[in-house]
């Protein structure tokens, strides 16, 4: 009876070679495995072939000449062992499986599905086989009898890593990300500290990053809506998913704003600036909730903060604006106002605030001129019936000063 060594997956274990001399068979297969186990693939190749010449129906070397081709990216002829492994041993259910695994590299999914079937026929209730059928089906895009195929891998065994990481795949193409985490988290937990696990985090910071996105998308869609609360819940869980996201700490920092929920919306703002401390409008934003919490010296020194960021954002200068009108620097506010007026000479709101400034000075004429522009700029009809107010004020009490409220830009 042949002495032969195990190697890889699904070949059979054999007892090491014994002392005997190196002229059979089971000499040159034996220093194939050895080859193989050391990646020797030439060596494992030579080998092979010589126990093959003085064995030519011996369906194990056969089998394990097509592993090594294979290992060498050769799957033509890799396939072309195997074929011959199963004309040798029909029944032989590790060469059906290598046939098909290699069909599958070669994107024959077809073939490797029907290869795969004949291993599972010889070799029934084996994780291995149900897990590369799984591969098969996610291949062709049947996701739902993938996942099938990968549970039933995984009933089978609890530690087959290579499933889980299939299932997470899975999961992932069908944007079930919660599961998709969980099906990686297995991963990383079974391999602990044995194996190489970068690859594997990178994969569930890839899932936590589309997850966080779409639960993103979600929340504006919401907002849209005018479900700012169910808004603010779902961009919640986001940063649950991923905390370090700017973006969705901005939108519900804004949100908050909206809900005159000011405290909240700093804090989100404080925690995008951390992350992002050079970015322009998170300071402005956050400048309009200090204002409106009537910090008015932190929202003014973060108004200049943003416009140190970025001198032409006529938002920011025109709400920088306000800060300077309410503390009566009537200078300052004015080249505030006139700033954002030559940066944005569309916006009503622009020219309505410098009227004031030319009104509280005694410049009927100027402040007029602006509120006609204003009105003539102003779409919203709320704002136009402000604006002409405003005019009607001003002419009824041509000695009086107008009043200092003037109004932020959003």
């Amino acid at each position: 009876m042949k002495t032969l060594l195990f190697c890889l997956v699904f070949l059979v274990a054999l007892s090491p070679l014994e002392g005997v001399a190196q002229q059979t068979p089971v000499d040159f297969y034996n220093l194939g495995v050895e080859a193989l186990k050391q990646d020797r693939l030439d060596d494992a190749i030579t080998s092979f072939n010589r126990s093959i010449q003085l064995d030519p129906l011996d369906h194990l070397a056969f089998n394990n000449l097509g592993v090594a081709y294979r290992r060498k990216g050769l799957l033509d002829k890799a396939i072309g062992c195997y074929d011959r492994a199963v004309e040798i041993k029909p029944d032989y259910a590790y060469a059906w499986y290598n046939r098909g695994n290699a069909k599958l590299k070669k994107g024959d999914l077809d073939g490797a599905l029907s290869d795969l079937n004949q291993a599972a026929k010889f070799k029934k209730k084996d994780s291995v086989i149900q897990t590369t059928v799984g591969m098969v089906y996610l291949e062709k895009g049947d996701l739902e009898r993938a996942i099938k195929e990968l549970r039933q891998a995984v009933a089978l065994n609890k530690k087959n890593i290579r499933a889980f990481q299939a299932l997470g795949e899975v999961h992932q193409k069908r944007k079930e990300y919660g599961k998709a985490l969980e099906a990686y988290g297995t991963v990383i937990n079974l391999l602990g500290k044995q194996g190489d696990i970068k690859d594997v985090e990178e994969k569930i910071n890839l899932v936590k990053q589309l997850y966080a996105d779409d639960l993103h998308a979600e929340g504006l869609e919401n907002y849209r809506r005018g479900l700012d609360n169910k808004a603010v819940s779902i961009w919640t869980e986001a940063l649950k998913v991923s905390p370090g996201l700017v973006h969705v700490l901005r939108d519900r920092g804004l949100t908050y704003h909206k809900l005159e929920k000011y405290g909240k919306a700093v804090e989100d703002f404080d925690a995008a600036l951390a992350l992002v401390p050079s970015n322009a409008e998170i300071y402005r934003i956050r400048g309009d909730s200090l204002y409106k919490m009537k910090r008015l010296d932190k929202a003014l020194a973060d108004y200049t903060k943003s416009l140190e960021l970025n001198p032409n954002d006529a938002i920011c200068h025109n709400n920088r604006g306000l800060i300077f009108h309410e503390q009566n620097l009537l200078d300052e506010a004015l080249a505030d106002y006139n700033k954002a007026i030559a940066l944005e000479p569309s916006n009503p709101t622009f020219f309505e605030n410098r009227a004031l400034i030319y009104a509280a000075r005694g410049f009927k004429d100027k402040a007029l001129g602006d509120y006609q522009e204003a009105l003539k700029l102003a779409a919203d009809e709320k704002l136009r019936d402000h604006i002409k107010e405003r005019i009607a004020a001003l002419t009824r009490n041509p000695g009086e000063p107008q009043s200092a409220s003037s109004t932020p830009a959003q």
